[in-house]
């Protein structure tokens, strides 16, 4: 009964719309063929709207059922479901999780260097070659471990590893205190101390660091600390022996040196096309006995690990280094009660002697050391101008010294200095490149990529780039007498001459000016070309024929790096 009702009732409705539609129709003067097709198409996109809805409803029950599957999952006993992944190819291949607890990325760089030079003995007339060829891998796990692993096919072994290291980043302190993330970092990865020093040299804006750099150490194992966020940062720890040592080893019955270092940096303005940054570095340096064998670059300062602009050319650091034949630990040199030695801190026993020992036991000259320095960098729109001042202290002992005769005496300084000025042709901007320490807990306040405004591959020219930097060293350290009086004194000196050009150390002196243009086609390719004078030239003591030489050099560079 009920069901003839609603039947009647449809009825009676569609005879009242008819009559309804009918009278529209007839108010403006439509033909009832015409009502009959817009009734009939109205019915069917309202069927087309009901179909779409009932497909959504079904979509999300779907989808919604999946995520409950997902989820049901991550939690049931034993399962291991892996979570979406995003894989992406930007200068190099990357791979994040959604969540961004994981990330992998497989990425390296090559440069291929090739120049000449107008003079100096020491160094190369002409060179070609690969500088550096790098394969690294990088990322994060468990949202709070970072890690690295980069090799350097230029080196050979050991010696062919560069940053290795393992970090966890999180939030350590009560809220009260701090609520910025602390980095602790295990492994080799370069000492905080020095801008240029610690930047890569993907981003070098000269092909070379500075003559300063040599006072600077380089990566080395050990332990640092650092916190910090995008306008400042202080990094500090404790390091020791390095892969890019000559030797890894100390002396038989010895301990390694190790050095306590630490940086700290501010930048009150980081914006786009703005920037102001200064920092300052110090570290100390405890010897242990060690010599030049194990610990070149602090005991025989000059010969570096890493190359400066006018070693380019393979000159090993000959233009402006302690002499070859003089370790400041007093390890190269004979005390006066014993002619010969093995080259170390050890002599070697003879007759009774060795029923006691193999060797004697000889004391270093050197206390201890430390180097401090000063940075600054400004960057206005496409303008930017660099400085860093570093310097070596050394505290040996003075009666040592004299015994061995090994020249200086008791407290020896040395210093260099390096400004560089550089502009883009084409407006970019330094400031765009800076990374503060949220973007970089490795090397904050270094630069990173050059932000081009028209790639070539989007049909720009790519960016331009100009620069000039003056840059000193200053290897030498006074004495009693001048150095004409230490060159004639080593070459043909008697004994009381000798003596006396003993008190001071002459490692040369250098000033060098350089210039540089800069194409950046796209991001991950560069093309470098480099022109360098020396201005002054003060030779070493045992390489008296270069002082007044002032050899010019030429250096081209293609990078790429992915």
């Amino acid at each position: 009964m009920n069901g003839h009702k609603g039947s009647r009732g449809r009825i009676m409705w569609r005879l009242s719309g008819g009559v309804a539609l009918a009278a529209f129709a007839a108010t403006f003067g439509l033909p009832a063929s015409a009502l009959a097709d817009t009734a009939s198409e109205i019915k069917a996109l309202k069927a087309q709207l009901k179909r779409l809805e009932t497909r959504l409803t079904e979509q999300a029950k779907s989808t919604a059922q999946v995520k409950n599957a997902l989820n049901s999952a991550k939690g049931a006993p034993g399962a291991n479901v892996p979570p979406p992944v995003f894989v992406s190819f930007r200068n190099g291949l990357y791979v994040e999780t959604e969540d961004q607890d994981f990330s992998f990325k497989l990425g390296g760089h090559i440069q291929a260097d090739g120049g000449f030079a107008s003079s100096a003995d020491t160094i190369s007339r002409s060179n070609v070659g690969f500088r550096r060829a790098r394969i690294e891998v990088d990322g994060k796990a468990f949202k709070n471990w970072y890690y690295k692993v980069q090799y350097d096919f230029t080196g050979s072994g050991v010696a062919g590893i560069r940053d290795f290291y393992v970090a966890y980043r999180d939030k350590f302190l009560p809220p009260e205190l701090t609520s910025l993330p602390i980095t602790v970092q295990i492994g080799n990865f370069r000492e905080p101390f020095s801008l240029e020093s610690t930047e890569s040299s993907k981003y070098f804006t000269f092909i070379e660091r500075s003559l300063p750099s040599v006072l600077s150490p380089s990566r080395h194992i050990g332990a640092a600390v650092a916190i910090g966020d995008k306008n400042w940062a202080v990094k500090t720890g404790i390091f020791s022996t390095s892969p890019q040592d000559t030797q890894t080893s100390p002396p038989t019955g010895e301990s390694q040196y190790w050095d306590a270092a630490v940086r700290a940096i501010y930048a009150p303005i980081t914006e786009e096309d703005k920037l102001l940054h200064v920092g300052a570095s110090f570290k100390y340096h405890k010897p242990n006995n060690t010599t030049a064998a194990t610990d070149a670059a602090n005991l025989r300062p000059g010969q570096s690990s890493e190359r400066e602009e006018t070693d380019v050319l393979g000159g090993g650091g000959a233009l402006t280094r302690v002499s070859a034949a003089q370790d400041l630990s007093c390890a190269g040199t004979a005390p006066i009660a014993a002619p010969t030695t093995a080259g170390n801190l050890n002599l070697v026993t003879t007759g009774v002697g060795q029923l006691i020992a193999p060797f004697a036991r000889r004391s270093s000259c050197l206390k201890y050391s430390y180097n401090y320095g000063f940075e600054a960098v400004g960057a206005y729109g496409p303008f930017s101008l660099q400085g860093e001042y570093i310097a070596a202290q050394y505290e040996r002992d003075s009666t040592n010294a004299f015994l061995y005769g090994n020249g200086g005496g008791s407290s020896l300084r040395y210093s260099g200095y390096y400004v560089l000025g550089s502009v883009f042709l084409t407006g970019e901007s330094r400031a765009a490149s800076y990374k503060g320490y949220d973007k970089d807990f490795n090397t904050p306040g270094s630069f990173g990529d050059v932000q081009i405004k028209n790639p070539l591959n989007k049909g720009g020219f790519g960016a331009f780039e100009f620069a000039a930097r003056y840059s000193e060293i200053n290897l030498n350290n006074g004495g009693l007498v001048d150095g004409n009086f230490v060159y004639a004194a080593t070459v043909a000196g008697n004994a009381v001459q000798k003596a006396i050009a003993s008190t001071a150390t002459l490692g040369g002196r250098q000033d060098n000016f350089s210039l540089a243009l800069n194409w950046y086609p796209v991001r991950g390719v560069r093309f470098q070309a480099n022109w360098t004078k020396t201005l002054t030239l003060v030779a070493p003591s045992d390489r008296p024929y270069l002082n007044g030489d002032r050899p010019s050099l030429f250096l081209a560079r293609a990078q790429i790096f992915w």
